[in-house]
């Protein structure tokens, strides 16, 4: 097993500080960390996402005794890569404490699972806020605490805000996967084609498979007659695949016309 350099350290200190980067912020800090300790670095990039991936290893290696990964996912809003150093424990949610009081961590796991149990992996922000009456602490929080508190979790990336929609970052799916799939297994959906945590996508109309986007563009841009991968199923995909051009934030947005609000399954409560 390759050994931890200083290169490797740097890579991770940076992820440390920063938690989440993007594919673009990923190469530039890769390419930073071999200049400056006199590392090759290749520039043909099949080649060099190869040697990234191998570099990442070392580093998931070292850092594993201690329940850490850097993991790779794509952003649900546009398919993009990015990478995220999280908790691989059980108690990963736990963590937060040192961040959030535990107001805001019983707030926030209330919103991840309106999040969930909807059928779009979005709530309103007014939905968000009216979470405050549901508070069982003794600490009560005002709708003006929340508001600020959907802020910082924005800024910290475990939140995405976007014109009057609360969803879950990549970071948050990445991170909290185990506690999500753990504590609401009805609802969290498995994209059919990645096999990975999926909140936001397209989902058959008569079996309930659900595909990421970006995954159905993968698999159906080029067919002409769109099936469901779902077993025994064979349902037509009704669902419109978008282009390169159109986010596929903007295509859930336009294919949820019904209010996730009536749509969500109520469970009991964890």
């Amino acid at each position: 097993m390759s050994e931890l350099r200083d290169s490797h350290r740097l890579f991770l200190q940076s992820f440390m500080s920063r938690s989440v980067l993007d594919a673009k912020e990923v190469k530039t800090l890769y390419k930073s960390c071999c200049e400056k300790f006199n590392e090759e670095y290749i520039t043909q990039e099949d080649e060099r996402r190869l040697q990234l991936a191998e570099f990442v290893i070392v580093i998931n290696n070292s850092i594993k005794p201690f329940h850490m990964e850097i993991k790779k996912g794509l952003s649900e809003d546009n398919g993009t890569n990015c990478y995220c150093l999280v908790s691989t424990s059980d108690t990963a949610i736990t963590k937060m404490a040192s961040d959030y009081t535990a107001t805001e961590l019983e707030y926030f796991k209330k919103l991840i699972e309106l999040v969930v149990e909807s059928d779009v992996g979005y709530i309103g922000s007014v939905e968000a806020l009216n979470l405050t009456e549901s508070l069982t602490n003794t600490k009560k929080m005002s709708k003006t605490d929340a508001e600020n508190l959907l802020k910082r979790m924005k800024a910290d990336r475990w939140l995405i805000l976007n014109e009057g929609q609360v969803s879950l970052s990549t970071r948050t799916i990445l991170e909290l996967d185990m506690y999500i799939t753990d504590t609401y297994p009805e609802a969290a959906k498995i994209c059919e084609l990645c096999k990975k945590l999926c909140l936001k996508g397209q989902m058959c109309e008569e079996c309930g498979v659900k595909l990421h986007v970006h995954c159905a563009s993968r698999i159906f841009s080029k067919q002409n007659q769109r099936k469901c991968l779902g077993q025994r199923c064979n349902a037509e995909w009704v669902h419109e695949i978008p282009s390169k051009d159109v986010p596929a934030s903007q295509l859930v947005q336009q294919e949820n016309i019904p209010s996730h609000s009536q749509n969500r399954k109520r469970k009991a409560k964890h």
